[in-house]
């Protein structure tokens, strides 16, 4: 309860039940065939998004980020794609099990996708208008004009001028930043529950890539939609999500609230990520500290942690041993053996 300086005394408000996930992936393990082996893509990946929430899927190309995303969706050809373990849950469904028609009724409806390139992603050869109805058509049930001004609406409501003169354009008739807010418009036109951006500001300038990021944050919180945001860039993160998944060699290797993951990074990985881009909130003349060497190839991943080789940490138990994503004395999320705090080992080694 609350007593305010006059002596009133106002009772708490009882906190609303947490709601359950709108989406769970539990332990996904996705690897290919190819004729250098078998790639390794995702290890063992976990993380869940409840609803209105603002997810941040980050790391360096090649971790498993959008190979995760797509696995979520069923977009991953098989062969050479083999499912080698692990849930994905929506509501409760596991979306790896489910017939491809019935997967068909929530990929696109309940669970949308805004991809990386929108010039590869529209096809050339049908209108927007077409584009934009066949996912009316087939998860709202709208049929002719019911369906083109859905359509309308939706491209209204992403900035696109004139909507209902260019939605018998072309997507080569666009821009690039028109035809990335096409694709925003596809995605949303179904009212989705968890919307997954796979690097939705590729190849745009800096000032389409702030319209765009701020449209998608806009529709978000309007929505109240889960949104998974799949992306290198740390300022892009610090601005638009409220928590952060760090992936390396197709595994989790820190989760966190962005807040305190800018703060105080928990895995060496995450800081040397922080370490490698300008920051505002940094001493003038911070020096960049790039990360040394390379990722590992994903056909042969070493015995120990993969982060290991690159590590300024490293201790002769993680050349051994995989370290498991577990939660630390203060419930941070890591996968390390080695205790870092403020960029330092607290073990002073």
């Amino acid at each position: 309860m609350t007593v305010t300086p006059w002596g009133e005394v106002i009772p708490d408000k009882p906190k609303a039940a947490p709601q359950p996930p709108v989406l769970e992936v539990k332990d996904l393990h996705v690897h290919f065939r190819t004729d250098d082996g078998r790639v390794y893509a995702v290890n063992g990946v976990s993380y869940d998004v409840a609803p209105g929430e603002s997810l941040a899927v980050v790391g360096e190309s090649g971790c498993g980020k959008s190979v995760t995303a797509m696995s979520i969706l069923g977009l991953v050809k098989t062969p050479p794609g083999i499912m080698a373990g692990g849930q994905v849950l929506y509501r409760g469904r596991d979306l790896l099990k489910l017939k491809p028609r019935e997967l068909r009724q929530i990929r696109g409806g309940k669970i949308s996708m805004i991809f990386q390139d929108p010039m590869t992603s529209l096809n050339p050869f049908l209108t927007i208008r077409r584009q934009l109805t066949e996912a009316v058509e087939l998860h709202l049930g709208l049929q002719g004009d019911a369906a083109r001004d859905k359509a309308v609406d939706a491209l209204r409501q992403v900035g696109i001028p004139a909507p209902e003169d260019r939605i018998d354009s072309y997507p080569h008739e666009f821009s690039g930043g028109m035809r990335q807010r096409v694709m925003i418009a596809m995605s949303l036109v179904t009212g989705p529950e968890l919307l997954i951006a796979d690097e939705p500001t590729t190849a745009l300038d800096v000032t389409i890539q702030a319209q765009i990021l701020e449209l998608i944050q806009r529709l978000q919180r309007e929505r109240k939609m889960g949104l998974v945001l799949i992306t290198h860039d740390l300022s892009v993160v610090a601005g638009m999500c409220s928590r952060v998944v760090v992936m390396y060699a197709g595994r989790v290797v820190e989760e966190a609230a962005v807040d305190d993951l800018f703060a105080d990074p928990r895995h060496p990985y995450t800081l040397s990520l922080l370490e490698s881009v300008p920051r505002l909130d940094e001493p003038a003349g911070r020096k960049l500290r790039p990360i040394e060497g390379l990722p590992p190839k994903l056909t042969s991943l070493p015995a120990g942690c993969a982060f290991a080789p690159r590590c300024r940490f490293v201790r002769d138990r993680c050349k051994k041993e995989a370290p498991k994503l577990e939660p630390d004395a203060e419930g941070r999320k890591r996968a390390c053996f080695v205790p870092i705090r403020r960029g330092r080992a607290v073990d002073g080694r």
